[in-house]
């Protein structure tokens, strides 16, 4: 095959790369796509504007691998105190977390961050050295509803170089065990 073939199927690969990984910023699992919620819940109106903790939803941050998905009964002490739908319920979202309160359901919340079977995320350790939320899941106090966004890959090499910045342990077996 002549040299200008190879530079015109070159520049074609390249220019294909580009276009998936454009797509997969804005589609990919981050960048301005994220999961569909059953509800959509308003980070920016909880965390942001009422200033409620993440620690308050996500209860086990602090004492679990697992940061914790919030129940129906952590919604409803705010929404539905004493069992009458109270604060916003005239709004759909609260009208969705009033169904499933009265049917006795769990919320099916959608995983936002996901990382493979073969790594390990302490959230305890992470919080409990004194790192804000914000680090890995960004600005999530000014991300509206409906949905909440990966800011971070999560990849190794992303983790890595926290690790190194902050004087943690880099060796495989902080996170592969």
């Amino acid at each position: 095959m002549s040299r200008a073939k190879w530079t015109v199927l070159g520049a074609i690969g390249a220019l294909a790369l580009v276009g998936v990984g454009l797509y997969a910023a804005n589609a990919g699992p981050f960048g301005a796509g994220g999961a569909e919620q059953p509800i959509a819940f308003p980070h920016d109106l909880h965390a942001g504007t009422n200033q409620i903790p993440c620690l308050y939803c996500h209860s086990t941050a602090d004492r679990s691998v697992d940061a914790g998905m919030p129940s129906v009964q952590t919604c409803a002490g705010c929404h539905i105190p004493g069992g009458v739908p109270l604060v916003r319920a005239d709004r759909p979202e609260v009208q969705k977390l009033v169904a499933y309160w009265e049917r006795k359901e769990p919320i099916p919340w959608v995983r936002v961050y996901d990382l493979p079977d073969h790594v390990h995320f302490p959230h305890m350790r992470h919080v409990n050295a004194g790192l804000d939320c914000q680090t890995c899941h960004g600005p999530v106090e000014t991300m509206p509803a409906p949905q909440v966004r990966k800011v971070a890959s999560l990849e190794m090499g992303w983790c890595v170089e926290c690790h190194r910045t902050r004087g943690a342990r880099t060796d495989c077996f902080v996170c592969h065990y």
